[in-house]
């Protein structure tokens, strides 16, 4: 015997319990048709056969939609008064296998199943009710906690898509200068369409947005839909309206046909109203934010708003090493233009330079208007050769305009640049106001910077200015090629700015700073560099050095590792042997010292001693395979006195040598890695002995 009880489910009969001989089969659904359980359905009465199956089926124009039976004893399920579902017993065996006591209990037991059916019902509508409103909750605490329109349209998005599962969820905003819809925020499955444009009057939504009224499509018979995406089959679209403010839309689709239940179109509707407030007041306290950084008359930002912008770029250029610029503009001869043409003129001169400089900067500047007929432009990572070309491109579009060229209005032009123009945000702007000046001077339609200085202002202000780049470059992570090449070419800006050779000490401390630092990441490194000069200084006097290159190479012997800092500490500290790779970029640090050291002014020699201290006497060191006397004889010096200080260091990862031991390998190397005589003088300076005559 075979017992079953199915559902019917839009087109589909749904067998939700199945039996057969004791055992119960897997659920299952198949299409509609014209089996006996339809037959029940449409009916809505209990259905008895005992005999003659094939008899019954035809008088009841049904057929099998499996194996056919030889009795049948079944009853339909109602949900208020509506059959819905059917209870039977089949036989494929015998006749005559049920009768009225079958018909009764399988009555009972659909009556009782009615109830559960109902029961588990109200359950889940309940279950969903609580859902919706749980998810309203969630939605206004959304709108409530923020006032950033788009941040919330992204968030609420997201909250339909997990609670409904649509296939596609947008938001569109209505543009009125534009006279369409653009999705702001979308979700969903098959979510592709953010920042799409739908005109008014196009496709469904675009109907919805003109006629302001809801839109539902999901009986489509199949056919397709005009709505965002190309195979929809459902469309649910709403106004999002605040008073008689057309907003935007909500939209939602679905491939599936009758994909909104009536219940989920009520709370998606309650939804629309509460998303149409929060969008107001959002809308409103965006322009209140507008109103308070935006110049009213030219439409440009405020000072106050340029002010905040410049100290945001101050803190993240100080911490980057980057560089920004800053451009002050004075309108020439706008005083004429007020007292002569009245002030009203004056405005439309406002207003058209704020719509120029708006226009033609860059959309990263931030445009300010900085008092009466100032104007101010803050140009984030712009070096001041960039700053004075998109100045000077800036005061021709100035002096071009016909409106502008009519009432003889032109503009002065200062340009200030960080670091290398000053190291605070006063600086910058004094330096940027001065520049401005010269141009007022100089009959104004130019672009000037200031570079001139009293003497004393002008080393002060190159110390802080190479100090505050030092120090931001420091702070940074700066173990990459990259962070080389910025620091040599920021240092070679930084030099020349370093006009005096007198001043030159400013470079020389900026050096030192990164040195100092250099040995601060390497464990048990620190006074390094001056035990390496100690003895280097010791070799080149007995060595008859000139007293000039006597000081060139006690300098070079205390920086001359300084191309270290940007090797990461967990090489320049590991414990083992270094890897391939690992001992390359080690070997990098010669070159990028003498790079560094080549933006001192008159470092020639000083650049020499450092990029070559790593030569060996037989063409076998590097960075470039000198050999013999071809390496200068400074950094034949540092390379000994170098090895010599690293021997007899104490460290727990390497072995330590003694005096005599560190001495009896420096000879054994002595004419391959080192240069023989200064091996000699070196051995002899360390054990006390007056040194031979050597010869340079």
């Amino acid at each position: 015997e075979h017992l079953l009880g199915v559902i019917r489910d839009n087109d589909q009969i749904r067998f939700d319990l199945e039996v057969e001989d004791g055992v119960i089969l897997p659920k299952r659904s198949r299409p509609v048709g014209k089996g006996i359980s339809e037959y029940i359905l449409s009916k809505g009465k209990d259905l008895l056969v005992r005999e003659n199956m094939d008899t019954a089926r035809k008088d009841m124009g049904v057929v099998p939609m499996g194996r056919p039976s030889k009795s049948f004893c079944g009853v339909p399920i109602f949900r208020n008064d509506e059959a819905v579902g059917v209870m039977a017993v089949l036989n494929y065996e015998r006749d005559h296998a049920f009768g009225e006591r079958d018909l009764h209990v399988l009555q009972t037991a659909a009556g009782q199943l009615a109830v559960a059916m109902e029961n588990a019902r109200l359950f889940a509508e309940e279950q969903r009710r609580g859902k919706y409103l749980a998810f309203l909750n969630s939605v206004s605490k959304t709108a409530i906690s923020t006032d950033d329109a788009e941040q919330m349209l992204s968030e609420i998005v997201g909250e339909i898509q997990e609670n409904f599962h649509y296939d596609h969820i947008g938001i569109g905003i209505l543009d009125y200068g534009t006279k369409d819809i653009e999705i702001k925020a979308e979700a969903g499955t098959t979510a592709k369409a953010l920042g799409k444009r739908v005109p008014l009057g196009v496709g469904i939504l675009g109907r919805v947005a003109r006629s302001n009224e809801m839109a539902l499509e999901q009986n489509t018979g199949g056919s397709h839909l005009l709505g965002i995406m190309p195979d929809s089959r459902s469309v649910l679209c709403m106004p999002l309206t605040y008073g008689e403010t057309l907003l935007g839309v909500l939209n939602i689709e679905s491939v599936k046909e009758n994909a909104f239940a009536p219940q989920e179109v009520l709370i998606l509707q309650t939804f629309a109203d509460l998303l149409a407030t929060a969008l107001h007041n959002a809308f409103v306290f965006q322009k209140m934010q507008q109103h308070a950084i935006t110049d009213g008359l030219t439409g440009i930002k405020t000072r106050r708003y340029f002010s905040e912008s410049l100290s945001s770029e101050w803190k993240r250029a100080s911490r980057s090493g980057r560089a920004f610029s800053v451009v002050l503009i004075d309108l020439d001869k706008f005083k004429q233009v007020n007292d002569s043409m009245g002030h009203l003129e004056g405005d439309l001169v406002l207003t058209r330079i704020g719509r120029l400089l708006e226009q033609k900067c860059r959309q990263s500047n931030v445009v300010a208007r900085y008092g009466g007929d100032e104007f101010v432009v803050l140009m984030p990572e712009t070096s001041i050769e960039q700053a004075q070309i998109l100045a000077e491109r800036l005061r021709l579009w100035i002096a071009t305009d016909p409106m502008l060229n009519e009432r003889k209005i032109t503009g002065s032009f200062g340009v200030a640049t960080f670091p290398l123009h000053g190291a605070t945000i006063e600086d910058i702007i004094r330096i940027a106001d001065a520049g401005m000046y010269v141009s007022k001077r100089a009959g104004g339609n130019r672009v000037s910077t200031v570079e001139e200085f009293h003497e004393g202002e002008a080393v002060a202000h190159q110390k802080a200015m190479v100090s505050t780049y030092v120090e931001g470059f420091l702070r940074r992570e700066h173990t990459s090629p990259d962070a080389a090449d910025d620091l040599v070419q920021t240092l070679i800006k930084l030099s020349a700015a370093v006009k005096d050779g007198r001043n030159a000490e400013v470079l020389t401390e900026a050096v030192m700073a990164l040195t100092r630092a250099a040995e601060a990441r390497e464990v048990y490194c620190s006074g390094h560099g001056e035990s390496v000069a100690r003895y280097s200084e010791a070799i080149g006097r007995e060595m008859k050095m000139e007293p000039e290159e006597l000081a060139d190479l006690a300098l070079a012997a205390r920086i001359h590792d300084i191309g270290k800092i940007i090797i990461p500490d967990e090489i320049l500290n590991k414990a083992g042997a270094l890897s391939v790779d690992e001992y390359n970029l080690v070997k990098t640090h010669a070159d990028i010292g003498g790079r560094i050291v080549a933006t001192m002014p008159g470092s020639t020699r000083l650049t020499q001693y450092v990029r070559h201290h790593h030569e060996r006497f037989d063409g076998n060191g590097y960075p470039d395979g000198l050999k013999g006397e071809d390496i200068p004889l400074g950094a034949r010096i540092i390379a000994a006195a170098e090895v010599f200080a690293n021997m007899t260091l104490e460290r727990p990862y390497a072995p330590t040598r003694n005096t005599q031991q560190a001495l009896e390998e420096l000879e054994a190397l002595s004419g391959a890695q080192f240069d023989g005589v200064v091996v000699r003088v070196l051995v002899q300076q360390v054990r006390g002995q007056k040194p031979a005559r050597v010869g340079r």
